[in-house]
């Protein structure tokens, strides 16, 4: 008899009578246009400016743009590097290439899947530019030394929070500690407006530099920048802002919830030898957007795949690692084929860079022995029990 017999919970309903209110409103404006007097999308913005502690936000279309906002903002000169990890989603590493920018990929933490301050320091060249650490699952890395690092030495860091809506660090939101930080609205996330984002930043240069970068730079602000640099359509609509605003004041509970669950599975699951959840820093608070960990190969006798399996068995669904192969492993890299014909960033760097070459040893132990989990507000104690228990039975397993 498997330990669970019935599917996992489907996250409860996320929608109701503010929304219906909220858009309703937006509508009897008849005018979806965002950039007029009484903007809801700004209005929405400058909500999430004051509840993540940010001087400034720019609402955008998607949490990729977001991140090409910012990375766009930051204007490092063409051809220069920008460290980032290779577990992410690609949207973090397109953001780099848009702009004519080399990713070079730091070793990760396979206990964290994220790279620690001395990978990064280690994938620094005297043509490192930028930064760009990932917050992967929303549980926060020591981000705090990071930006004490870059801050020395001069380079800008960029905060991917797509997956962490209310994470914090030594009480401090996460997208704080940088220059920019990036987050994601869309559909899977905490809180949605369907698809959408935003970016945080401290100085009123950069609060200008991103909307513009967002809208065309049209110079919506009337600075004298009009047309100033090539910049893409990424603006919010007053539907999405209506739904933004609205969906910020539901944050808190989601958040909670999930933390509550989390910390809950992460306390239990460590005590099973050979199982490693996510470790994060003493003084976080993880949004888990998703529930990850990792098997040690060396207390498990039964490899990743068959951990799955009989996961399965005992009726708990369970996926492989966030990604499949760390990204400087996928096809896109392998062949270099961000651009039709030669890479323009290679042109600016004045070298070539050969990504098959690579190894980073710790990237490639968290993607092979990684596990993810789905956990969500709509979840339970029961449901963290059943979680314990299958893991517990099948860690103990034999070949």
């Amino acid at each position: 008899m498997p330990v669970r017999t019935k599917p996992l919970p489907m996250r409860p309903s996320r929608f109701g009578l503010e929304e219906i209110a909220a858009l309703t409103a937006a509508l009897q404006r008849n005018e979806l246009w965002y950039w007029h007097d009484d903007s809801i999308v700004e209005e929405s913005a400058k909500k999430a400016a004051a509840k993540f502690g940010a001087p400034f936000a720019v609402a955008t279309s998607s949490g990729t743009a977001s991140l090409h906002v910012a990375v766009a903002a930051a204007r490092m000169p063409a051809g220069s590097e920008v460290v980032v990890t290779p577990v992410t989603d690609i949207g973090t590493i397109n953001a780099i290439l848009y702009q004519n920018l080399v990713p070079v990929f730091a070793d990760v933490d396979p206990d964290t899947a994220c790279p620690t301050l001395e990978h990064i320091k280690a994938a620094c060249t005297e043509r490192t530019r930028g930064v760009v650490v990932v917050h992967l699952t929303g549980c926060p890395v020591q981000v705090d030394e990071v930006a004490l690092f870059c801050r020395e030495r001069g380079l800008v860091l960029i905060e991917d929070c797509a997956q962490g809506l209310g994470a914090t660090l030594n009480g401090q939101a996460i997208g704080t500690f940088g220059d920019f930080g990036c987050y994601s609205l869309n559909d899977q996330k905490h809180i949605t407006c369907g698809e959408g984002g935003f970016v945080l930043m401290g100085t009123e240069e950069r609060f200008y530099l991103c909307h513009n970068y967002a809208d065309k730079y049209y110079d919506r602000h009337k600075k004298g920048d009009r047309l100033k640099a090539l910049a893409p359509n990424y603006r919010m609509s007053e539907l999405d802002g209506a739904m933004f605003g609205v969906q910020l004041h539901k944050l808190d509970a989601i958040f909670e919830k999930r933390r509550r669950l989390g910390d809950d599975l992460t306390a239990r699951l460590t005590a099973i030898p050979g199982i490693i959840p996510q470790r994060q820093p003493a003084t976080a608070k993880a949004a888990y957007f998703f529930f990850q960990l990792r098997i040690d190969p060396g207390a498990i006798s039964i490899s990743r795949d068959e951990f799955l399996k009989r996961l399965e068995a005992e009726g708990i669904p369970a996926r492989p690692a966030y990604v499949p192969v760390p990204i400087y492993r996928s096809p896109y890299f392998l062949s270099k084929s961000f651009f039709p014909g030669a890479w323009p960033a290679e042109l600016a760097a004045g070298r070539s860079y050969d990504y098959s070459t690579i190894r980073l040893p710790g990237a490639e132990e968290a993607v092979a022995t990684g596990i993810t989990l789905t956990l969500h507000e709509g979840f339970e104690p029961s449901d963290i029990d059943d979680y314990v228990e299958a893991i517990s039975i099948v860690a103990k397993t034999g070949p």
